[in-house]
C-alpha cells in the first residue's frame, strides 16, 4: 500500500514538473531576427546577365569589435557598459551582413561590379579589393554612430591605394527595428564613400 502510495506521489511531482517546463516555455519571450539592408538608389534600368559585369572586386576581410561579434543585437549605456538583448538577434553574422551590404550599395551604384567575398582563392583573387574595419558601431540615448576604417587595396601590386576613417552619427528611435535600419543607412553612406574611391581607379 504504502508503495503504491509512493508511486502516485512520484507520478504527481512528476506531472507537476512537466506541467511547469511547458508553461514556462509557452511564456517565453519571443525571439526577434533583424538583418541590414541595402539602400535603394534611383539608376537606369540594365539587363541582369554576366555579359554587363566587367569588374569584379573582392570585399574583406571585414573586422568588427569584439564586443559586437555576437549574435545578440547590443545596447550602449551612458556609463559605459553594454546591454545585450535577449530577445533580438541579428539574423546572420554580423561581419557577413556588412559585406552584403557593403557590395549590394556598391552594386546599385554601378551595375558593371560584382563582388566576391574574402577569401577568395588565389586563381581568382580580384584585382581591387575593399577592407573594412568596424571599430565601433553603437547606439547611445538616441544616437546611432560608426566608426570604421576602409581601404582600397591593388592586390596585384599589393598595395593600399587609400585608406580613410569613417564617422557617421544619425539619429535613431528606441527599437530594435530602427536600430538595424539606422546601421543600413550608416553603411549605405559608408559604400557612397567607397564608390568615390571606386571611381578613380582604372
Amino acid at each position: 500500500m504504502k508503495t503504491i502510495i509512493k508511486t502516485k506521489i512520484e507520478t504527481v511531482i512528476l506531472l507537476t514538473v512537466i506541467c511547469s517546463i511547458l508553461c514556462s516555455c509557452q511564456h517565453s519571450p519571443q525571439k526577434n531576427y533583424y538583418y541590414l539592408s541595402s539602400t535603394p538608389v534611383e539608376q537606369k534600368e540594365f539587363k541582369s546577365s554576366a555579359e554587363n559585369i566587367t569588374n569584379v572586386i573582392g570585399i574583406g576581410p571585414i573586422e568588427i569589435a569584439d564586443y559586437l561579434n555576437r549574435s545578440q543585437i547590443v545596447y550602449n549605456q551612458t556609463d559605459n557598459t553594454l546591454n545585450i538583448s535577449e530577445n533580438n538577434y541579428w539574423a546572420e553574422p554580423l561581419d557577413k551582413g556588412i559585406a552584403r551590404v557593403i557590395a549590394l550599395n556598391l552594386t546599385q551604384q554601378n551595375s558593371n561590379r560584382s563582388f566576391t567575398n574574402f577569401p577568395w582563392r588565389s586563381d581568382t583573387k580580384p584585382r581591387y579589393s575593399i577592407r573594412v574595419q568596424v571599430n565601433s558601431l553603437t547606439r547611445a540615448a538616441n544616437q546611432a554612430s560608426i566608426f570604421a576604417t576602409w581601404e582600397l587595396m591593388d592586390n596585384d601590386t599589393k598595395t593600399n591605394l587609400q585608406r580613410r576613417n569613417f564617422i557617421r552619427t544619425i539619429p535613431v528611435e528606441s527599437s530594435a527595428k530602427d536600430l538595424a535600419e539606422a546601421y543600413s543607412k550608416l553603411f549605405a553612406e559608408l559604400a557612397g564613400e567607397i564608390d568615390g574611391a571606386l571611381h578613380k581607379v582604372p
